[in-house]
């Protein structure tokens, strides 16, 4: 049997409450997008070999695997395609959750995604990527309950999964620009960061209840955007006693006020970037991208692209 996984990526539109006074923190929010993409294929081998793209990454993954589940590394896995590292764009997450889906479907393991994210060491703060991987559309989860003031190794309880709409489009800029924190760096980012003021936390959850959630269901683009906006402004602003800024750079906050200048509907920077997006209606996301890509080759380069709902999560198929 061979195994052929190709994932979503994922926006990462902010974490709610970073001040627990309530007994939780984090609660994520974002959306799956049709591109950039893991593609990974397995099928069984005389032993064990990684070939194709992140291949450590993978080989590392794997063996997390099977570690943890007690099965033989008799698999063959190639990586034909991967999502940039520390873009903002979900990369660890889909990787790692690729790697576990494809090798369960070969040792005969039988879980669930979620438990192959914990297994994996995914879930830190936030399920988005997850539950992104596993039904795509945007979702909110509900943060991690708190245990002396220390988050639980409990996966967030996911509170909404929402169909996203597929005439919205995001032009999303990736600046060459310093990459995003992970691992380590990101540990020691969240360990420096004062509590979030809970009038910061009141106004992101009104938000986040009062105009997104139901501009989504109403498919009111405008006042999604706005939301989205102001939302990530308020985040911004919290993360920059880490960041240096409200976004990560100089070149992100350049990119995405010229994506504002262009009439996006709403505004924001993936996790921690560099990946940047503006929202727009299907009929002008081309020509902004245009301008977009112009104006990133004018300054300090980089990549971009238009990128549209994904709806249904990774396409997994076995072939004999």
């Amino acid at each position: 049997m061979k195994v052929y996984i190709k994932t979503p990526a994922r926006l990462q539109f902010g974490l709610i409450d970073l001040n627990g006074d309530l007994g939780r923190i984090f609660g994520g929010l974002g959306v799956g997008i049709n591109q950039p993409n893991v593609i990974l294929e397995a099928e069984p081998f005389k032993g064990f070999a990684v070939t194709g793209e992140k291949p450590e990454l993978t080989a590392a993954l794997a063996k997390r695997f099977f570690d943890t589940y007690h099965v033989q590394a008799n698999v063959h896995l190639h990586v034909a395609k991967a999502i940039p590292e520390h873009a903002g764009l979900g990369s660890g997450t889909q990787l790692a959750l690729a790697v576990a889906t494809a090798l369960a479907k070969l040792s005969n393991v039988n879980s669930s995604t979620q438990e192959f994210a914990v297994a994996m060491g995914r879930c830190q703060r936030t399920r988005v990527g997850t539950t992104i991987f596993e039904q795509g559309g945007f979702v909110v989860d509900g943060g991690k309950p708190l245990t002396n003031g220390v988050p639980t190794a409990d996966l967030p309880p996911l509170i909404i999964r929402q169909h996203f709409p597929t005439d919205w489009r995001f032009v999303v800029a990736v600046p060459s620009a310093n990459k995003g924190l992970s691992n380590d760096e990101e540990k020691t980012a969240f360990k420096q960061l004062t509590p979030m003021p809970s009038e910061t936390v009141g106004k992101v959850c009104r938000l986040t209840m009062i105009k997104l959630l139901p501009a989504l269901a109403e498919r009111d683009i405008c006042a999604f955007g706005e939301a989205l906006t102001n939302i990530q402004i308020m985040i911004g602003d919290y993360f920059a006693q880490v960041q240096g800024g409200r976004y990560s750079s100089l070149a992100v906050t350049q990119s995405i006020k010229f994506m504002q200048e262009l009439g996006a509907y709403g505004v924001g920077q993936s996790s921690w970037g560099p990946a940047c997006y503006g929202l727009f209606s299907k009929e002008e996301a081309k020509e902004a991208k245009l301008k977009v890509q112009a104006f990133l080759e004018n300054n300090v380069g980089g990549q971009v692209f238009i990128a549209k709902a994904n709806n249904r999560g990774a396409y997994i198929k076995l072939t004999k």
